[in-house]
């Protein structure tokens, strides 16, 4: 929304309708005002005037329909105005300073626009009859004192909002000094602004008058100051999202602070027992959040004193017990939310004999058993319904059917084990959230989609991991979350066709019996981020659908039959983290623009398809890779030697999840952190595991192909690595001699390949390694001596004749001398050749990086540099290989220089 002064009125074409909600506030708005000239007889609500945009002096915009501007100047002044509210209206620039001329205002709200930083307040001194001032998330960053004093010169301020300010660095001895000789301060809000104790010494100098205090948000320490208590008239207290620690102060108990409504502490670290101190606060008390801290203690059953209570947040502590019946007295209560803690005992319908305002409740993650006689009629219409891992079933609760209005409804690992009912499928038109997963409810899901009211936001659905069968049924048109993994359905898909799939951000139908094509109607779900089909039985080609997904982040088709090549506009998906196509009949070859234009991916799971040809250079651009599985392919030619590049395989700290957790209720629900971990099946030290989460796996698996070369001594550098498995191929050469910077290194297999030499000794570093498979190579001499080595089973290096020394039978001579080409040497000559070449090669990598630059260069001599670096890898020694870089370097400056060559080459 725009401001204008002084221009003329327009009106919007005839074609374009306004905004209901903004058409109420401009009425809203009128009723504020004083019109004796009928200046605003065009606003009304009657039926000719009905469209807003052709009012007096409002202008929207032809495409939208939204205000952009308001124009009254031209009918009369403004200057009597008392109330001026602009809150979140989208403005933009300065802070007008015009406003001074509004000389009669007594409340003014600019608070979440999008003005600029602040230089100067001065104006606000002329508005002497203020009141109310709103100034939240406007940055004070450059205000000096002489600005922040303005606020001192309003003698009728009492209440002021200045969240969000950037308040963190200014300092306190500039904030404003109320003048409390004439007037006095009621409501401050202080919330967002990062600040620190010092700024008490300026809140306690009148702590006399105010009645409501928020410093939520900000980066308090230490124990709560005993100086709150001398706010004897304060209702309202926010101090929750700080880090103050250690128990209530015994000023608390006082008495002083008997007037205290609502008492907001979460999110801090206060611990000691939650319920000693509140008592002197049960005639008043209406609201109390203890949330997320480490309070300890049960509940005593004189709680059931705080009569006026309301709202009580309990929820993320270490509280212990059974839950009072007595609660069951609290009949003001609305919210009650006591999950995350260590509750035990059994709830029944005692508990809630008065609770008829009961709204929320949530006793999630306890260990509760709910018993309920199967007739029970609640006295509540709940809203939330949380009561995960709670002892609910094994019956399908009857109750629920007398429940009309909820939104949420969370159950899952419940216990729950009957059919699924009949009356399930009648969901209140209000429903956002359905979470049954976890348990083991059978049966065929009803149609879900007939009572659901398609004015709401969104619909989130998450049956996963139960017992249920039968064809998909229909779903809402709203629907954004869909989780039915982990069943029993059959059939096509083709029913979610009838979905608009506009909203539909989140699939997951992984592990049922699923079957046929994928539809083509997918290509529609353009908000669509996670696709997860995996363990069906789909076949048909690859979907060319999937370039229509522009937003998708994972996309696992794992474990399925599908067939044909891996289509060209799966280049569209810039933002994908997880591709996983493991166990399918894909073939072609894996193609280069996978690396040039996924630089985002995570996780790259191709293994056990039928790809051929060689892995391509532009692989090494997937900087960002934590899994490559290449595994059980036919794949030739050498691993590619600028996999060094790809760096985050040697970072301690890397983020891969996706997070869902925005304005809507769904998405928050589904995972308490709002994210999503990627799961797959990956081969860990020989077994096959299923993994969850995969965000802490970080694996490189080549195995089972036929590939050919030398293992590249950049490999070395990825000192994050769990596992690397190059078995089954046909690889030849040494081990790189500084394999011991993989520090992190897991599990290693090298087995079934045709490596020779001495084992590095560098070896012997990699003390957490749990499994090792060096069999059926060429390996020679001692094995390097290690705790960690000389633990592990003969069989990790079986198949290798020439090798000796524990935890083999053989015995080494004790003068062996290993040889190598003729020459002889021992190891101790080996590293430390290694090490007087190791600067050089340094150099040199760090110009073989520039030459990967000319992989995305378009000119005929890339290709004559791909050529000579795999000729040499293939036939130059393991040191000549190092010229490698070097020849890199040249080949980019050769690349970069081509059109100039060409003019004087002739060619």
């Amino acid at each position: 929304m725009q401001t204008s002064i002084g221009s003329n009125s327009t009106t919007a074409d005839d074609g374009v309708k306004c905004i209901e909600s903004e058409r109420q506030a401009l009425l809203s708005f009128k009723q504020g005002l004083v019109d004796e000239h009928g200046w605003l007889s065009s606003w009304g609500s009657e039926e000719e005037k009905k469209n807003c945009c052709e009012w007096e002096g409002v202008q929207c915009s032809n495409t939208t329909g939204h205000i952009t501007m308001l124009n009254l100047t031209t009918y009369w002044s403004l200057n009597k105005i008392q109330h001026l509210d602009l809150y979140h209206c989208n403005l933009s620039g300065s802070l007008p300073s015009q406003l001074a001329n509004l000389a009669s205002l007594q409340y003014l709200d600019l608070s979440y626009n999008n003005f600029n930083s602040v230089k100067n307040l001065e104006w606000l001194s002329r508005l002497s009859y203020l009141q109310y001032l709103g100034l939240s998330d406007i940055d004070f960053i450059k205000v000096n004192k002489v600005g922040l004093h303005v606020i001192n010169k309003l003698p009728h301020l009492t209440n002021l909002s200045l969240y969000r300010c950037n308040l963190r660095d200014v300092n306190p001895q500039n904030f404003p000094k109320i003048n409390t000789s004439s007037t006095s301060l009621i409501e401050l809000g202080l919330g967002s602004n990062n600040l620190t104790t010092s700024a008490f010494q300026w809140l306690f100098n009148f702590s006399n008058s105010l009645v409501s205090l928020d410093l939520s948000s900000n980066q308090f320490r230490g124990p709560i100051p005993e100086t709150f208590s001398h706010m004897t008239l304060l209702e309202e207290l926010y101090l929750d999202d700080n880090q103050f620690e250690g128990e209530i102060p015994k000023s608390f108990w006082s008495g002083n602070l008997s007037s205290l409504l609502c008492l907001s502490l979460s999110n801090n670290k206060l611990s000691g027992t939650a319920f000693q101190w509140l008592f002197n606060f049960s005639n008043s008390l209406v609201s109390l959040d203890l949330s997320s801290n480490q309070f300890r203690g049960p509940i005593p059953e004189t709680f059931s004193h705080m009569t006026l209570l309301e709202e009580l947040h309990l929820e993320d502590n270490k509280l212990t017990g059974n839950i009072p019946k007595s609660i069951g007295l609290l009949s003001k209560l609305e919210f009650l939310c006591i999950s995350f803690n260590s509750f035990n005992g059994v709830i029944t319908e005692e508990h809630f004999s008065t609770l008829s305002n009961l709204r929320f409740l949530g006793m999630s993650s306890n260990n509760l058993s709910i018993n309920f006689s199967r007739d029970w009629i609640p006295p509540f219409q709940l809203e939330y319904i949380s009561l995960g891992s709670c002892k609910l079933g094994p019956d399908f609760p009857s109750w629920l059917q007398t429940q009309r209005n909820y939104r949420v409804l969370h159950f899952p690992a419940t216990g729950i084990s009957n059919s699924i009912p009949i009356w399930f499928g009648k969901l209140p038109s209000t429903a956002e959230l359905i979470d049954l997963s976890s348990n083991q409810v059978s049966g065929i899901l009803p149609n879900l989609s007939r009572n659901i009211s398609s004015n709401y936001y969104a619909l989130g659905i998450d049956l996963s991991g139960n017992r249920l069968e039968g064809p998909l049924p229909s779903f809402p048109a709203k629907t954004t979350h869909i989780n039915l993994s982990k069943n029993r359905f059959n059939g096509s898909i083709s029913s979610l066709c009838a979905m608009t799939g506009m909203s539909l951000d989140f699939l997951d139908l992984s592990s049922n019996q699923l079957s046929g094509e994928l539809p083509d109607c997918m290509m529609h779900w353009s908000s669509l981020q996670i696709l997860n089909l995996a363990d069906n039985n789909f076949f048909g080609n690859f979907p060319s659908f999937v370039g229509s997904l522009s937003l998708i982040e994972t996309f696992d088709l794992q474990n399925n039959n599908l067939s044909g090549k891996i289509p060209r506009s799966l280049r569209n998906c810039s933002k994908l983290q997880f591709l996983g196509l493991s166990n399918n009949r894909l073939s072609g070859i894996i193609p280069s623009w996978i690396g040039e234009r996924s630089n985002s991916l995570n996780f790259l799971l191709l293994s056990s398809n039928h790809f051929v040809g060689e892995i391509p250079l532009e692989i090494c651009q997937l900087t960002n890779i934590l899994l490559l599985d290449l595994s059980y392919n036919n794949l030739f030619g050498p691993i590619p030697w600028c996999i060094g590049n790809l760096t985050a395989l040697a970072k301690k700290e890397i983020s891969a999840k996706h997070h869902f957790c925005n304005s809507s209720l769904v998405h928050c629900y589904f995972d308490r952190e709002g994210s999503y971990a990627d799961k797959a099946s990956i081969i860990w030290k020989g077994i096959e595991h299923h993994y969850e989460n995969l965000t802490l796996q970080r694996t490189i698996d080549l195995s089972s192909n036929k590939l050919t070369g030398e293992i590249p001594v950049q490999i070395a550098s990825f000192s994050e690595l769990h596992q690397l498995n190059l078995s089954r191929n046909h690889l030849t050469g040494k081990i790189p001699l500084d394999i011991g910077q993989m520090r992190q290194l897991e599990s290693l297999d090298l087995s079934h390949n045709m490596l020779s030499g001495w084992l590095p000794s560098s070896m012997s570093k990699l003390q957490f390694l749990s499994t090792l498979d060096l069999s059926c190579n060429n390996f020679s001499g001692s094995i390097p001596s290690s705790t960690q080595l000389q633990s592990l089973p003969t069989s990790a290096f079986v198949g290798n004749p020439a090798l000796c020394g524990p935890p083999l039978p053989q015995t080494c001579p004790t003068d062996e001398k290993p040889v190598d080409g003729g020459v002889n040497y021992n190891q101790q000559d080996e590293d430390e050749l290694w090490n007087g070449f190791k600067p050089s090669m340094e150099v040199g990598m760090a110009f073989g990086f520039l030459g990967v630059l000319a992989i995305k260069l378009d000119h005929p001599w890339k290709n004559i540099c791909f050529l000579v670096f795999n000729y040499m890898k293939v036939h130059l020694s393991n040191l000549k290989d190092y010229l490698l870089s070097i020849v890199a370097a040249l080949c980019l400056v050769i690349t970069v220089n081509a059109a100039r060559l060409q003019r004087k080459l002739k060619f």
